[in-house]
């Protein structure tokens, strides 16, 4: 099989020649380190730059030629993240934190090798009536997602698209999980009145990824942490699992699988999640859920997609930890098909390049079809 043969029999629940390998995301320094060359650090959550737009492009692309050299099976080629204008410029507050093109207060950090969440600009009701979300439909951005995919498309590799169901954007935009869950409680409407707002430009992304010809979208609003879900299921049922039945949706209108990311806990909305009508789970968080159960339990209804450890394993683990982990990881999931191998959440800039080799080259021994006896 080729490649997109591969991870798309994989969807179909069926098995492949080899277990498909891909991953939710790759940071700039494991692309700089497969490619051997630099890249502009800032593209990868807007931190600006001097030509944001064309450097988005460029790194999409350059993420792409790395899943290549690397024998991924997909790429997440376009994430509604980086999808933006011509004329974008994050507003900076001071030296390190800046407001994105979402309204997220966003915070660079040296140290770790990344940007990360720190706050949102709609904090009262005023905030929330002028707050205007991204356009997906706007030209440049269209324009962004067809010069990615021009590139992309012809060759073969899946392309993935990450973008978002409203849940995440929503509680980042507001300022914090812990402001949305008291407004769930305090002021409903409130709530109600952003996730329709934030969930809107969801669905026009996706709707707009997917008229630019992507092949899979990636749901990725992380639901829950390491303990449970951070919403109690009520709630999640009243606001989040209609929007991801919406973008559920709208990908099966238009034949397009939808893979559901989320990290953590997720056993209590676990049903809901599969319910709706998703093609795939990821990452099916190790030390948190169980592979080989949600295999069990769901694996005729839907392809599971995880999850090689690259909290410890990945960033400190030796040749011989990697090849054991993936090795579990094909075990507990694989047989009959409908796996897919990545990750337990994305190559993030802690994880050694040597060891996402290693692991490619071990799933595709051990993962050769018909699979080694457990």
């Amino acid at each position: 099989m080729n490649h997109r043969e591969r991870f798309f029999t994989a969807l179909d629940l069926k098995e492949p020649d080899f277990v498909p390998i891909t991953d939710l995301a790759l940071d700039p320094p494991i692309v700089e380190a497969v490619l051997g060359k630099k890249l502009d650090r800032t593209v990868l959550t807007m931190a600006g730059g001097s030509d944001s737009w064309q450097s988005s492009i460029d790194y999409r692309l350059s993420l792409f030629e790395a899943c290549k050299k690397l024998d991924f099976d997909a790429v997440a080629a376009l994430s509604d993240y980086s999808l933006t204008t011509k004329s974008y410029k994050p507003k900076y507050i001071d030296d390190k934190r800046y407001i994105d093109h979402w309204g997220r207060i966003m915070q660079t950090s040296k140290e770790s090798k990344t940007t990360y969440f720190v706050g949102g600009i709609v904090n009262t009701p005023e905030d929330l009536d002028r707050y205007e979300p991204p356009d997906p439909f706007h030209p440049d951005i269209v324009e962004m997602m067809q010069k990615t995919i021009k590139r992309i498309r012809g060759e073969d590799i899946v392309i993935m698209a990450q973008c978002h169901s409203g849940w995440h954007m929503a509680f980042q935009v507001r300022g914090g999980v812990d402001k949305l869950s008291i407004d769930f409680y305090k002021n409903p409407s409130f709530a109600h009145k952003l996730f329709d707002k934030i969930s809107k430009t969801c669905q026009g992304f996706a709707k707009s990824l997917i008229e630019a010809g992507i092949d899979v979208l990636f749901v990725t609003d992380d639901y829950a942490d390491n303990k449970a879900p951070m919403m109690n299921p009520r709630l999640f049922r009243e606001y989040e699992l209609p929007r991801l039945k919406e973008i559920v949706n709208i990908a099966k209108k238009h034949g397009i699988p939808l893979i559901k990311h989320s990290d953590g806990n997720l056993y209590p909305i676990l049903d809901d999640i599969v319910n709706s009508g998703i093609s795939g789970l990821h990452p099916i968080e190790p030390g948190i859920m169980n592979l080989k159960d949600v295999k069990e339990r769901y694996g005729s209804r839907i392809c599971l997609a995880g999850n090689v450890d690259c909290r410890l394993v990945l960033p400190f683990g030796d040749e011989e930890t990697v090849r054991k982990d993936v090795r579990r990881c094909i075990d507990e999931a694989a047989k009959g098909g409908g796996y897919i191998l990545t990750s337990s959440n994305s190559l993030h800039a802690n994880v050694k390049v040597e060891n996402v080799y290693t692991m490619v080259d071990e799933a595709r021994k051990y993962g050769k079809y018909p699979l080694h006896k457990a």
